[in-house]
């Protein structure tokens, strides 16, 4: 995969150098072609055409001998990806070509799924010596006699008709000679990309048609195909095959020349009642006007009889039930099978039957279907010696109990799972099948509460997999672990991932939505809802809780936002969503009274608390101080107050604790004693009397004493803070303006702050470190401040100062959205070289790192310094440091990964692989060095890159220099 292609790319252009040509063929003709990229893992490319709705890739399978039957891939462009009507139209074009390959005159289609993508793979038409293609070729071409003519039209016609009778309400859309494929003299309908049925018209969705064939009433902006619009089309298509043909015609061919004449006025009538009722009855008239005898039409009239034969007989042995599977439309699946008499059905069939009832909810059912297939597989296997339809290389029975073990996972039958699950990594017959069956064990420990192994299954299970189908399952599945874990950010960032491994896949951004309205971000999930609509999941659920979503983002009320819904979405689509919209809404506005105190512990800012003698009070910024009233002489109050604020601190997780040091207070009004963390000087109102205070310390020698006891049991004691500082980075999720940049560094000052550098070595230390333990999720630049405590101050460590709240306060403000944010000590007084890191004194941190009696030691300063060094863009100084530490120990892997960087970066790509050769012979499963080769191929244009990089970062890489 091309490492700088966009989300849903799937073309990898072949490389100038070098020159590959094939033999390609359509059956009837053969030519040689040159060969100019890749589309996938499957298909060579050697043309490629913009359809008006759909990017098309002439392609031949990558495995086989020449010559290689042609086909034609065609995908929705990454331009209109995200674009709601056109990626609807795709998605019904692919549905209504899988279903009407088994009907006479129409392309055989079947789908696939490229990096998530569905691409819709039909046969090609080669360009012979006559230089046909399609219909246009001859409309353009030699003049036809009418007998021929009017076969053609008529073939055109019995298709439509046909097509009709299947679909009562099919209308194609776009019917013109492009889209209609003449083989061996036979026309085939083809680009559905604006066909629907009543089953497939999703929305109000309008596209427009080609202008020549477009019927007066459909020229409106809002007009929607009808058969009456195909039936005008089809008639200037006739008057087009007619051409000049009048004069040439005349004598035994005039009436039919004639009717087909009268046929295209008629069809072309400006109003929809003139023209003729239905393509039967054009067809009947058509079939008037030719003799299948006649030598002329026969050789046509019969590769059309046979090709109808073929595609009935094939469809009828061969359903393409995995087309089905591959747009993820369960119910039309189940619909399909459904029409099979169960005693007809093959293992293939009862298998696909029971994937679509799993999908559809029905677990039960889904099971016996199971059961059936591998019954069924039994009996085929007994009587064939292999399953139908599956490949020679398919274990039928593996992979039915494969759906099986993740059907038990679905039911919760979590034990049944896990030991099928072992059974099938026991008898899987490659590395592909093992790594499968773990993931299965491994969601079967977690939903069991088995966290720890079920992780480390987990990660086994990914690494190493180069599917991005199914990598990206398995994010989906560390997502639902982090989630039970509760790092819900990090369960946010593995769904995340799992989106942008396969873009296309509707599951995936319906659960990345249902995840974010689960953790309190409405806003966030409405755009995750609505990518899950773009891909094609346009069910009510997904509708309801998109709209439920924005309602409460902008607490509207219900039936105000409805008329607003109904013209984006369409009258009878919200209607039918509504009172689920309503439903949801009202569990998130009304919940239960334990479920609110719930909810407001978890931090909603703006609010006040109310715990008894504890107080809690959480600002418009999501900082909270607290308040404990004291009542009289209380025997065990720093046990008591201890275990409450262990309780509170426990119980708010999305509100940061404001800094100031726990100190007593007395209500000036009742007496009351109060301890907060309230800065002194602030303002206070006592919760027993309302009476209004400032927060003034009582320094007494038993208040001292009480002080310094709770501190002690809460493991915060005051250390002088001379020579102190902190480097407070943030980062917010989408990367900000250098405008909002600069109003940061400008709060910076005003709180106290000086401003950084990205490069300081302080910064790059944080944000590493955030990375690797998830405050920071995005890899975009940070921003830095340093925070220097006041001479002769004191504070204690673990929490964070006044100041640099205020501070992180006033940047949520600047960005406007969620904002990650760190900070670390630093000691300027030390002289270590890790503490002369920190105040970012490099060069006097390398002479004590030179000196450094621990080998040990001076080679892990030497390496993190190199890192600095080449953050900064010093690749040479970084070079001269990662030698040294390879010198120290040539079996240190950290080592030959930090030299490998700084000669990536000096532009020695040799060396940078033979040190990465190194590093993955010290410890082949290091993800510092597979991250080390994601950069290389990068830097050399490999297409493997991208896989590499998801094994790295499977492996657990976290920071990588940029290549």
């Amino acid at each position: 995969m091309d490492p700088s292609a966009t989300p849903g790319e799937i073309f990898v252009p072949r490389k100038p150098s070098g020159t590959r040509t094939r033999l390609v063929t359509d059956g009837k003709v053969t030519r040689e072609v040159r060969i100019i990229g890749r589309l996938g893992p499957a298909y060579e490319v050697f043309d490629i055409q913009n359809g008006g709705h759909g990017e098309i890739y002439f392609c031949v399978p990558t495995g086989g001998t020449d010559p290689r039957m042609a086909v034609v891939c065609k995908r929705v462009p990454r331009q209109v990806l995200l674009d709601p009507v056109r990626r609807r139209a795709f998605s019904r074009e692919c549905l209504l070509a899988v279903r009407l390959t088994a009907l006479p005159g129409f392309a055989s289609s079947h789908i696939l799924r490229m990096n998530g993508v569905p691409v819709l793979v039909t046969p090609a038409v080669l360009r012979g010596d006559d230089g046909v293609v399609n219909l246009r070729d001859v409309v353009e071409g030699p003049q036809l006699s009418v007998p021929v003519v009017g076969f053609l039209a008529w073939a055109v016609a019995e298709s439509m008709s046909t097509a009709l009778h299947v679909h009562p309400d099919f209308v194609h859309g776009d019917l013109k000679p492009e889209n209609i494929l003449v083989q061996a003299g036979a026309p085939l309908i083809t680009d559905l990309g604006l066909a629907s049925t009543l089953r497939h018209g999703w929305g109000q969705d309008t596209l427009p048609g080609t202008p020549r064939y477009l019927a007066p009433e459909a020229r409106r902006p809002d007009a929607r195909p009808t058969r009456a619009t195909d039936i005008y089309a089809f008639g200037v298509i006739l008057r087009e095959m007619l051409g000049n043909r009048q004069a040439a015609d005349s004598g035994p061919h005039t009436t039919a020349f004639d009717l087909i004449n009268e046929l295209a006025s008629q069809c072309t009538a400006d109003d929809p009642e003139r023209r003729p009722t239905g393509f039967p009855e054009i067809a009947q008239r058509l079939k008037q006007t030719f003799d299948k005898s006649d030598p002329a039409v026969k050789k046509r009239y019969d590769v059309y009889q046979m090709l109808a034969v073929v595609s009935v007989s094939y469809s009828a042995a061969f359903p393409d039930f995995e087309s089905l599977v591959r747009l993820e439309e369960w119910d039309l699946l189940h619909e399909a099978i459904e029409t099979q008499p169960a005693e007809e059905r093959s293992t293939s069939t009862w298998h696909m039957h029971g994937l679509a009832l799993t999908r559809m909810g029905r677990d039960a059912e889904a099971f016996e279907s199971f059961l059936k297939a591998l019954a069924r597989a039994e009996w085929e296997i007994e009587k064939t010696g292999r399953p139908l339809i599956y490949g020679p290389d398919e274990d039928a029975i593996w992979s039915i109990r494969f759906d099986i073990a993740v059907l038990l996972v679905n039911m919760e039958r979590f034990r049944k799972a896990e030991e099928l699950g072992r059974e099938l990594v026991a008898n899987a017959a490659s590395d592909d099948a093992a790594r499968r069956a773990k993931g299965i064990v491994a969601m079967a420990l977690i939903h069991s509460g088995r966290l720890v192994e079920g992780e480390q299954l987990l990660i086994t299970s990914m690494t190493g997999e180069g599917n991005e189908e199914r990598l990206s399952e398995g994010f989906r599945g560390l997502s639902e672990l982090r989630l039970r874990q509760g790092r819900s950010d990090e369960a946010i960032e593995a769904m995340q991932r799992a989106v942008q491994l396969t873009p296309g896949r509707a599951s995936h951004h319906r659960r990345l939505g249902e995840l974010l309205a689960q953790l309190g971000e409405p806003g966030l999930a409405v755009a995750a809802f609505d990518h899950a609509m773009l891909c094609g999941d346009l069910t009510r659920d997904v509708l309801a809780m998109r709209l439920a979503c924005e309602i409460v983002t902008d607490d509207r009320v219900p039936e105000s936002y409805r008329a607003e819904a109904e013209r984006q979405f369409g009258v009878e689509q919200v209607d039918n969503a509504w009172q689920t919209v309503l439903d949801l809404v009202a569990n998130a506005r009304e919940l239960e009274p334990a479920e609110v105190a719930a909810s407001t512990a978890a931090g909603p800012v703006g609010q006040t608390l109310n715990y008894g003698e504890l107080q809690v009070e959480i600002d418009d910024t999501g900082f909270y101080t607290f308040d404990y009233y004291i009542d009289g002489d209380e025997p065990d109050l720093v046990g008591d107050f201890t275990a409450r604020y262990r309780e509170m601190a426990t119980m708010i997780t999305q509100a940061t604790m404001r800094g100031a040091l726990i100190l007593c207070t007395q209500c000036s009004g009742c007496g009351t004693e109060i301890l907060t963390n309230r800065p002194v000087g602030a303002a206070i109102t006592c919760a027993r009397c309302d009476a209004s205070n400032e927060v003034s310390p009582l320094l007494d020698e038993p208040h001292r004493e009480l002080h310094d006891a709770i501190g002690r049991a809460l493991h915060m004691t005051e250390v002088p803070a001379d020579g102190q500082g902190r480097c407070v980075v943030v980062q917010p999720w989408e990367p900000g303006t250098e405008e909002q940049a600069e109003r940061v560094h400008e709060a910076a000052r005003r709180h106290g702050l000086e401003p950084v550098p990205p490069e300081h070595a302080a910064v790059v230390l944080a944000h590493m470190r955030g990375i690797s333990s998830g405050h920071f999720a995005f890899h975009h630049q940070p921003i830095g401040a340093i925070y220097r405590f006041p001479k002769g101050s004191q504070h204690i460590l673990r929490m964070v100062p006044a100041p640099v709240e205020d501070y992180l306060a006033e940047v949520r403000k600047i960005f406007g959205c969620p904002v990650n944010s760190s900070s670390y000590q630093i000691d300027y007084t030390r002289e270590d070289p890790d503490g002369l890191i920190w105040a970012d004194r490099l060069d006097q941190a390398a002479e004590r790192a030179h000196a450094d009696p621990d080998i040990d030691g001076r080679r892990t300063t030497l390496i993190l310094l190199s890192q600095l060094r080449l953050s900064r863009g010093q690749p040479e100084i970084a070079l001269h440091l990662a030698d040294e530490a390879v010198r120290l120990d040539g079996e240190d892997e950290n080592a030959w990964i930090a030299k490998g960087y700084a000669e990536l970066v000096r532009g020695d790509v040799i060396a940078a692989r033979e040190s990465l050769r190194q590093a993955l012979r010290v410890n082949s499963a290091s993800s510092g060095a597979t991250a080390l080769q994601a950069t290389i191929e990068q830097f050399s244009g490999d297409e493997n890159a991208r896989f590499t990089l998801a094994r790295a970062v499977t492996l657990g890489a976290v920071f990588r220099p940029p290549g």
